[in-house]
Formats: C-alpha cells, sequence, structure tokens
C-alpha cells in the first residue's frame, strides 16, 4: 500500500512541517509579493484556524535566513538570502493575563531581550517596544523586522455584556502600546499583524498611515486557505484511495470562503482533519463555539444570515463602544461564521454561510440558544428523514415539540417573528435550502423549504386556523412565484397556539404537482 504523507494538524512552525515532511501549502509567492518591500506595514484579518500564525512563522524563518527550510519552494530562487534581519515576534494570545496586559507585555518583551541580549530599562510596554525597536537596530545595525499574530486576543476574550468595559480598558493598553510604531518606523524593515478581527478606533489602523489592510485586497485573496487546484494536487494521494464523489461532497462541506466574491476557498483545519478521520463532521465550529453570537442573536430576533446586502465598509462597522448596538454582520464575516459570496455592480458584498459546515452547526447551536435541547440531539436527521418521504405529520411533531421546548422564560408570546426564527432555525440545521420573509410582487411568503424533490410553502398564522394560512397563499398566488424551480409544490398552513405554546393547527396540500 502507498504510504500517505503526513497532514500538519496542529503544526504551525514551518520547521516542524518541514522536518516531519508533511504537506504543505506554498503560499510563499504572496508572502513575497509583500515581503519584498522595504519600510513597508501590513494589517491582515482572518478567522481562526486558518493559517495565520503559520505565515507569521514562516516570513520569521524568511527574514533570519533560514533557506534549508524553503527548499524547493517558490521562493527560494527569488529571495536575497545574504542580507538577514532582527526579528521580534510577538504572538499576543499567549501574552499571560494573570497579572494583567500591562505586565504581561511588558514580561514578553523583557524575554525577547534576554534572548537577543539586550538590556530594557523602561517600565512600561509601549515605552520598552520602542528601546527594543531601537536597540535591536543599533546592536546589528540593520532594521527591524516586526510580526504581531493575533493582535485582537486580549481584546475578544472579553467582548460580552459582562466584561465589555475590560475590553475597553484592553484596547487603550494596545492604542498605546502600538503608537509607537510610527515614531520608530525608521528602524523597521517589515511590519506585519494579524488578527480575527479590525477593531476601529484602535490605534493600529488610525494612526498607523502607512499601514496596509490587505485583508480584502484581491491580491491576498488566496494568501489563507486551500484552493481547488491545491487542495486536488496536495491531497491527491489521499483523494486517489477515497470514494469518487469525496472532491463534491467536501466542496459541499468545507469549501465557500471568499474574501472578494470571486476567489473560494477550503477551511484548511477542516480539510486536514477530514483526511485524518475521513468523515464528514463539524471540525472547525466545534473549536470554537460563538456563545456570545449566539445569545445576541437571540436577543435581537437575528436568524436569517443567507443573502445579506452589506456596505463594502463592514470592515469598518465592528465598534466595542455599545456592545448592544454590535455591528453583527461585521463580526459574523470577520470571525468566519459567514462569507463575500459576490461582490455587487454598486460595490456591496453578499454575505452567507460559506460551506454546509458552518451552516448547520450555526443553526443548531442558534436554535439549541432558543430552546432547552442539546446541540446533539437527532432531531435534525429525524426531520430530514420525514422530508425525504414527505411524512410531514413527522415533521409536524417534531417542530410542535423543539417549539414546547423553549423556556418559559425564552418563550415570547404570540410574536410571530419569534416563531418564524425557531423554525427558520430548524429547516437550516436540517441541510434544506430553507428561505424566510421573501418578498414577492403579491405579498411576503413567510418560509420556502427547497429539497431535493419538492418545495414546502409554509405560511403561519398565530391563534387563527391552518385554513386560515392555506387561503393567504392561494389569495396571494404565492405558487406562481415558485414555478420557475419546476419542482412539486406542498402549502402548508401553521397555527401557533400562543397560550399552548406550540402548533395549535396544521394543514399541508399539494397546490402543484410537475
Amino acid at each position: 500500500m502507498k504510504r500517505l504523507p503526513n497532514l500538519p494538524i496542529g503544526l504551525q512552525y514551518l520547521e516542524a512541517i518541514r522536518k516531519n515532511e508533511a504537506i504543505y501549502i506554498d503560499k510563499t509567492e504572496y508572502i513575497y509579493e509583500i515581503a519584498k518591500h522595504w519600510n513597508s506595514g501590513y494589517f491582515l484579518s482572518r478567522p481562526r484556524r486558518f493559517g495565520k500564525s503559520l505565515t507569521v512563522d514562516t516570513m520569521a524563518e524568511l527574514f533570519e535566513g533560514n533557506r534549508i527550510l524553503f527548499k524547493g519552494l517558490w521562493i527560494e530562487d527569488k529571495w536575497d538570502w545574504s542580507e538577514t534581519f532582527p526579528v521580534i515576534r510577538l504572538s499576543l494570545d499567549t501574552i499571560s493575563h494573570d497579572e494583567g496586559l500591562y505586565v504581561g507585555l511588558l514580561m514578553k518583551l523583557q524575554e525577547i531581550a534576554e534572548d537577543a541580549d539586550i538590556q530594557l530599562v523602561s517600565k512600561s510596554p509601549s515605552s520598552a517596544f520602542a528601546e527594543l525597536i531601537k536597540k535591536s537596530y543599533k546592536k546589528t545595525g540593520k532594521p527591524v523586522v516586526i510580526l504581531i499574530d493575533e493582535y485582537d486576543k486580549p481584546i475578544s476574550d472579553y467582548i460580552d455584556p459582562h466584561h465589555i468595559e475590560k475590553a475597553k480598558k484592553q484596547t487603550d493598553i494596545l492604542k498605546k502600546f502600538f503608537s509607537i510604531l510610527k515614531d520608530s518606523s525608521k528602524y523597521i524593515r517589515f511590519l506585519f499583524i494579524t488578527g480575527i478581527s479590525k477593531f476601529a478606533k484602535v490605534s493600529i489602523f488610525s494612526e498607523l498611515n502607512h499601514l496596509v489592510d490587505l485583508t480584502l485586497n484581491p491580491d491576498s485573496a488566496n494568501m489563507f486557505g486551500y484552493t481547488q487546484s491545491e487542495l486536488e494536487h496536495h491531497f491527491k494521494d489521499y483523494l486517489e484511495i477515497m470514494p469518487p464523489d469525496t472532491l463534491e461532497k467536501m466542496k459541499y462541506w468545507y469549501d465557500g470562503y471568499s474574501w472578494d466574491g470571486k476567489n473560494f476557498l477550503y477551511n484548511p483545519f477542516s480539510v486536514l482533519n477530514f483526511f485524518y478521520t475521513r468523515e464528514y463532521r463539524n471540525y472547525w465550529f466545534s473549536t470554537g463555539t460563538p456563545t456570545i453570537l449566539m445569545k445576541l442573536m437571540h436577543r435581537r430576533l437575528e436568524y436569517q444570515l443567507e443573502e445579506t446586502e452589506v456596505s463594502h465598509l463592514i470592515m469598518e462597522g465592528f465598534r466595542i463602544d455599545n456592545f448592544e448596538n454590535l455591528n453583527l454582520n461585521s463580526l459574523l464575516l470577520q470571525t468566519g461564521y459567514l462569507t463575500i459570496k459576490k461582490v455587487t455592480s454598486d460595490n456591496t458584498y453578499i454575505l452567507n454561510y460559506p460551506n454546509e459546515e458552518v451552516r448547520q452547526s450555526f443553526a443548531q447551536f442558534l436554535l439549541s440558544e432558543y430552546t432547552t435541547v442539546e446541540v446533539t440531539s437527532t432531531y435534525p436527521l429525524e426531520i430530514l428523514r420525514a422530508l425525504r418521504i414527505n411524512d410531514l405529520e413527522r415533521v409536524r411533531r417534531v417542530i410542535h415539540f423543539l417549539i414546547q421546548a423553549i423556556p418559559d422564560h425564552n418563550y415570547i408570546q404570540a410574536e410571530e417573528k419569534f416563531l418564524h426564527a425557531v423554525v427558520h432555525l430548524i429547516f437550516t440545521m436540517v441541510g434544506t435550502d430553507v428561505r424566510s420573509e421573501v418578498h414577492t410582487p403579491t405579498g411576503r411568503i413567510d418560509t420556502i423549504v427547497v429539497t431535493a424533490q419538492r418545495i414546502f410553502l409554509f405560511e403561519f398564522k398565530i391563534d387563527e386556523t391552518a385554513d386560515d394560512a392555506l387561503k393567504c397563499i392561494e389569495d396571494r398566488n404565492y405558487v406562481a412565484h415558485l414555478r420557475h424551480h419546476n419542482k412539486d409544490i406542498t402549502a402548508i398552513g401553521v397555527s401557533f397556539d400562543s397560550k399552548k405554546k406550540g402548533i395549535g393547527d396544521w394543514k399541508a396540500v399539494e397546490v402543484l404537482k410537475i
């Protein structure tokens, strides 16, 4: 049996990957295009586990001249290996918070200085940072390379209503810390900063006017994540021993991330774990459940994330001044739960879930925020099986149960939007194509569920009858707006009982047979 190449699961250091002969997706051409410029500074945001730390480490090895690690890579014969530079590397997700960020930063800088045989006398993080940069320059006679990974971790750890003041204090510390970079620019050869979120009003974006934001730059669209061709080339040996439909299913589950609406990428963490287990599971999503996001969306009754249109300034909308008014779309895009599916002719962005892994998982976790049902429940599978055989009574029973499982303190009596949210999330986590509040020339369709076999057209009422709901579908001729799908259509009238909490009346009628 042919030996399969090693998978770099959990490896974020170039040396470890190369020495272990693990698969390495060569992104050095992208690094070269920015690193070749002197006195340049860049920021790039990407979701967690997308290769930011590996990229920072690769840059460090490059500027320190460790050519052996780049053997056979694109950059090997393009880079000037005769010149090296001192590297100051900070990963803020490893900074100790036990005695506070202020002390943690100072301790880390002193540790870096000791390794470089430099003595620091400054007693504040910002002044120590400036001192370290200047003394590194004077000691080596060369400008310094500064690499800062996960700059936003000390802030994002406290993004919730109970700790928002702490987040603001952390922001103030970082503003002072980063502010020295502008005055130290004459000592800096190259500056690269990564993070998940771009917090507005943090000085690295307001004061460093030479800092180029690569996040939505088309030239950097494929710098992180795996393209289709990279996946097929580097994982060829794995694909050869797997079923013929593997690529099609992988694309559905793990592809779809984009920062320009044109180039779409696979999630590296999910791909590596899939090839290791050879099972379609929730890998990336389960490494960091967005609890605060779920609570905030529940509180606002936000549930429909599909096909959301936003301004091209979306990345500038993440401010922590007022938690209750936090821009959810900006946060969801930056953290990877939504992605850019299209850029319109008006230069707006159409956001959507990147893939099936995120869509199903997000809906299931959000639904669990509404109800007491565990995210590990088998109800999604039960509904899916029922839809396949058109067993709508079984679908009704499950939906009724899930609504009754909503705790009384969460249940909003006689609130139609609340019930719409629950039903929408139920069908989203099932894996169907669900659309709610669909506008037509004759009215707004409550919910459409599209499966491979047919379309289910829902109309909801509260404390009325299912016939009343079906009459609304008929009077507004909703079926006419769905004929182009060329599928059988079943109309379902649903009346919720506000007093008993659940479905009071339900009736299904086949209204179009193809």
